[in-house]
């Protein structure tokens, strides 16, 4: 009798759902606050719980996930790899599930709404399509405006109230402007078809020795180039032959010239699809551009906001989505 005893308890605990499967809700929206504050002070603040509750919650989620999660900066909390690939569904659900719970507050079928959002023109192009879409199919009244992208003018204006989101490289460096890493890309090369250089694997030394073209959308000498400070650092330098300051306008050069250039691979392939350019992988690696979603924290209680910004994580999604496919395939 004890051995059936054992079996059936063996039994039981090995039809228990995973740690995951069981986690406690209020444990992930600890999770997604502390992720949009980066901070656990003002998390517990805006949580209305004390600093140790949100410590201990912090820990249970730890164990649950084996992982860090959060480590210490001069300014906050920094989420490791795990945490920023979780954020995106977890905020997704959670912003789903309030919503749930206020069906009542705005219907956006009848809504006369209007948003700004300032954005590159990258991820207007890959953005627009779904948007509109959606805009179309559901909230036929709001009128959504894209404006140009300033990154060093993007916190104040949310501040200022001149838009209601903002999508760039740059994650909130303000403490009432929260964000969310809306998604990544890796880069690619990319030439015409046909490119002599793609005859053969590219090496560092050829790819450095190739004319290119360069893409520098603020158009300063010192803007930021991951791929300029990757060569820097093994004390090399490319030939940069041309310059523009726009990705939509990089595959058309391609395509009639000679010059190669490093693309985002989400743009790299969209091109490579239609048979417009080719591409190859770098020979030297460098970090995948990770693009956020910011806005003002008075946001929070809008519900037309959170419509929105739902709408912008789900467009995220698909795009990660269709991505992954594409990488696949190549």
């Amino acid at each position: 009798m004890k051995d059936v005893k054992e079996t059936k308890a063996r039994a039981a605990r090995s039809s228990e759902p995973a740690a995951a499967e069981r986690i406690d809700l209020n444990l992930l929206n600890v999770f997604d606050v502390v992720m949009t504050e980066r901070h656990v002070t003002r998390a517990a603040e805006r949580l209305e719980m004390t600093q140790s509750a949100v410590s201990n919650a912090l820990n249970r989620l730890r164990t649950q996930f084996k992982d860090q999660l959060f480590v210490k900066s001069p300014k906050g909390v920094m989420p490791t790899p795990r945490a920023l690939a979780m954020w995106p569904r977890v905020h997704q659900a959670m912003e789903e599930l309030h919503a749930a719970t206020h069906m009542d507050d705005m219907d956006v079928s009848e809504s006369d709404l209007r948003f700004r959002i300032s954005l590159g023109d990258l991820s207007a192009a890959l953005l627009a399509p779904h948007l509109y879409r959606v805009l179309a199919s559901h909230a036929a009244h709001t009128r959504l405006s894209f404006v140009p992208h300033d990154p060093a003018m993007a916190g104040a204006r949310l501040m200022r109230g001149e838009v209601d989101f903002a999508i760039g490289l740059e994650p909130p460096r303000a403490a009432v402007v929260q964000g969310m890493p809306l998604w990544s890309t890796s880069y690619l090369i990319a030439g015409r078809k046909g490119h002599p250089l793609f005859d053969r694997p590219i090496s560092l030394a050829s790819f450095c020795e190739s004319p290119q073209l360069a893409v520098n959308v603020l158009g300063e000498d010192d803007a930021p180039s991951p791929v300029d400070d990757a060569l820097a650092n093994r004390g090399l330098k490319r030939d940069v032959r041309f310059s523009v300051n726009q990705f939509s306008v990089a595959a058309p050069i391609l395509r009639e010239s000679d010059l190669i250039a490093v693309l985002p691979a989400r743009l790299a392939l969209t091109y490579s699809a239609r048979g417009i350019i080719e591409t190859r992988p770098l020979p030297f690696s460098i970090p995948d551009a990770v693009l956020y979603l910011t806005w003002h924290q008075r946001s929070n209680t809008l519900p037309s906001h959170q419509w929105l910004k739902q709408r912008l994580i789900e467009a995220a999604t698909q795009l990660n989505i269709e991505a992954e496919r594409e990488l696949r395939k190549d």
